[in-house]
C-alpha cells in the first residue's frame, strides 16, 4: 500500500475516485449525446384538413394520408381544434371508417374527442397515441356553419416510444 508520507493517505483511493469520476463524466456525456439525438428524432406536426363536407348539416371526413402518421412513425395528439360552427356536434374517432355517400357517417372506431360545440381539446404526452396504421376520423351532425379542423401532434419514430413516454 502506498501512502502519502506524513498524512497516512492511501494513494490508490485517490486513483479509484479519479477513475470513478471519469466513468461518471463519460456516462453524462453519453446521456447528453443521446438526448440530442432523441431531440432530432422528435418534432411537432400540424394537424390540418379541409373543412368537413356537409350535406344538410351532417358529414364525415376520413383522410388517412393527412390525418395519420406515416409508416414507421407515431403521433401523440397534443391539441385538436374544431371551429367555424355555432350549433351542432363533432365527434373524433380513432380508426373506424366512413360509410355511405356524402355526407357519410363515421362508424366503428374509438370515440376519442367529442366536441359538443366549437372549441379546443388538449391532451397530455402519450394520452392519445396514433400508430402507423391508425387515423383520425371526424363526424359532424346538426351543424350550422362549417367545420374547420386543426391541431398539433408530437411526431416521432416508433422505436422512440419508450423514451417519449419516459420509460427508456
Amino acid at each position: 500500500m502506498t501512502t502519502d508520507a506524513g498524512l497516512g493517505l492511501d494513494v490508490s483511493v485517490f486513483a479509484r475516485v479519479g477513475d470513478t469520476l471519469e466513468r461518471v463524466a463519460g456516462m453524462m456525456q453519453d446521456r447528453e449525446e443521446r438526448r440530442r439525438h432523441l431531440f432530432q428524432q422528435m418534432h411537432q406536426v400540424p394537424i390540418t384538413a379541409p373543412d368537413i363536407p356537409l350535406t344538410g348539416g351532417a358529414g364525415a371526413l376520413q383522410m388517412a394520408d393527412t390525418l395519420s402518421p406515416k409508416a414507421g412513425f407515431m403521433w401523440s395528439i397534443r391539441r385538436l381544434v374544431c371551429s367555424g360552427f355555432t350549433v351542432g356536434t363533432v365527434q373524433v374517432y380513432k380508426n373506424g371508417f366512413v360509410t355511405g355517400t356524402a355526407p357519410g357517417v363515421a362508424t366503428g372506431g374509438e370515440l376519442v374527442a367529442p366536441f359538443a360545440s366549437a372549441g379546443v381539446l388538449t391532451f397530455g404526452r402519450g394520452e392519445l397515441l396514433l400508430d402507423q396504421n391508425d387515423q383520425l376520423i371526424f363526424s359532424a351532425a346538426t351543424i350550422t356553419g362549417t367545420v374547420q379542423i386543426g391541431g398539433a401532434a408530437d411526431c416521432f419514430e416508433r422505436w422512440l416510444l419508450p423514451d417519449y413516454l419516459g420509460l427508456g
